[in-house]
């Protein structure tokens, strides 16, 4: 079924029915946790985004759909985990033991009655070895040509014998049929170990006080909290100049002199944007543990504050960088995800705050922050952004860089907007020229209208020869259009 629905299929109406047999799955096998939040949260984006796919097809639903389905299939085998960034090692420890499991219930390993009894004493003591053989024959016949001669050539025999075994077994339905049923027994019979944890949840999310007194330990929370307020102050004063300058010259003052902009988006931003992370990292060492108690942490907490503060300001000017540079080169998918990345960023620097206000642990920003990063990836596939770039970038012609080399390659719903710019060239050529002496290095307009007009024909063609599995409701718009 599973290779049914993908085989050779693009995304589609297939993603949705798939996401709804694996909830029936997991429903049926009752694996499903209705008490459990963070399983409700991974089920409903599984969901929203299958759904995307039947309306878009877009990459971006169909990657959240596979986050989606990685995630339940770690809380589905640990169904008490509630911080996302376990699930992510519980999925493979689920993937690994579901499929052993699956076996051992299918041929009863333990049974001592029965034919079944022969098969598993077949498969443990002979096939099991014979396979783990095979595989070092494989390697030392690959390693040594000494060795391979010695057995007649094993690799070639074998590479010939799966190459007339494929002339009867599509590879591409053998190994999806393979995903599916791994995919299936981890679902049901997958489980994960503490051992996998990467974050303790036996650590409550608010912190307390645990008094101890071992010698020399107050004189050295004085320095640390003397070294604390140091450092913060300087911080402080430094990204304080940083600020004004960004806020007089990008804010109010920024003037463009007909350049890529590189240095001041492409370098500028990620430098800020690491800066801002190690800001954060910088406020969580000092609240990490005693000085959270600290009679005098007052002042700390302050600076802590303002620091944080200073540098939502800064993530504040990150976004208008990217809105300078929208302005003049158009949007691009990378465009968006900054944004993205930076209301992350900001709801990050908010539950810091929140952590050292309120005395919380660490296992409070793991878990509030990996939901709102997931939620973040879910609420992007609710939009079809090839259609939004193609429409802004086309309306926006006269007064931006019209990126031919990347318009032209956008996803297929966008054809009918690339195709109604291909009508305007010779406006947007004289646009262009205008504004931009490096349109010339790339696709030029007339090679980009050849290039679309074709893909429309190429569509038009394909589009009745998909299988019921990859309709979606963006292609069907654009070609009834």
């Amino acid at each position: 079924l599973f290779a049914y629905l993908l085989q050779g299929q693009q995304a589609g109406v297939n993603v949705l029915v798939m996401d709804v047999l694996v909830l029936m799955l997991l429903y049926t096998s009752g694996r499903i946790n209705a008490a459990n939040t963070t399983q409700l949260i991974l089920s409903s984006g599984l969901l929203i985004s299958g759904f995307m796919s039947l309306l878009y097809g877009s990459a971006t639903a169909v990657f959240a759909n596979v986050i989606s389905l990685i995630l339940l299939v770690g809380i589905s085998a640990d169904n008490h985990t509630k911080q996302l960034i376990n699930l992510v090692p519980a999925s493979f420890s689920a993937g690994i033991s579901g499929f052993y499991i699956y076996l051992s219930h299918l041929f009863s390993f333990n049974s001592n009655t029965g034919g079944k009894r022969y098969v598993a004493r077949f498969l443990l003591i002979v096939l099991f070895p014979l396979i783990i053989a095979l595989v070092f024959v494989m390697l030392y016949a690959g390693a040594s040509p000494f060795f391979d001669a010695l057995t007649g050539n094993f690799i070639e025999r074998l590479g010939i014998w799966f190459e007339q075994l494929f002339k009867f077994i599509d590879p591409a339905n053998f190994w999806l049929f393979v995903a599916g049923l791994l995919i299936s027994t981890a679902f049901v019979f997958g489980q994960s170990r503490d051992f996998f944890k990467l974050i303790n949840e036996s650590i409550p999310m608010q912190l307390h006080r645990q008094k101890r007194n071992p010698a020399g330990k107050p004189a050295l929370l004085r320095i640390e909290f003397r070294s604390g307020i140091v450092l913060l102050i300087l911080l402080n004063v430094l990204i304080g100049i940083m600020n004004v300058l960004d806020i007089w010259n990008v804010w109010f003052h920024f003037d463009w002199n007909g350049d890529y902009l590189k240095q001041f988006v492409h370098a500028g931003t990620w430098l800020l944007v690491f800066s801002i992370v190690i800001s954060i990292l910088i406020v969580l060492y000092y609240f990490r543990a005693s000085l959270n108690f600290y009679p005098r942490r007052k002042l700390l907490l302050k600076l802590a504050l303002v620091w944080l503060a200073q540098n939502a300001l800064l993530s504040i000017s990150v976004g208008i960088r990217n809105w300078l540079y929208i302005q003049h080169f158009n949007l691009a998918f990378k465009r968006i995800w900054v944004y993205a990345f930076l209301l992350l960023t900001l709801f990050g620097i908010a539950t810091v705050m929140i952590k050292i206000i309120n005395r919380k642990t660490n296992n409070y920003l793991f878990y509030y922050n990996s939901i709102a990063a997931y939620l973040m990836v879910v609420a992007l596939s609710l939009i079809n952004w090839d259609v939004v770039i193609a429409r802004y970038n086309y309306k926006h012609y006269t007064t931006s860089f019209f990126h031919t080399d990347f318009m032209a390659f956008l996803d297929g719903s966008t054809l009918p907007v690339l195709r109604e710019s291909t009508l305007q060239i010779a406006e947007i050529k004289e646009a262009q020229e205008q504004k931009f002496d490096f349109s010339d290095r790339y696709m030029s307009l007339y090679s980009y209208a050849k290039h679309v007009n074709k893909r429309c024909q190429n569509f038009v063609y394909g589009y009745p020869l998909l299988n019921w599995q990859s309709w979606n409701v963006a292609d069907y718009r654009t070609y009834r259009v």
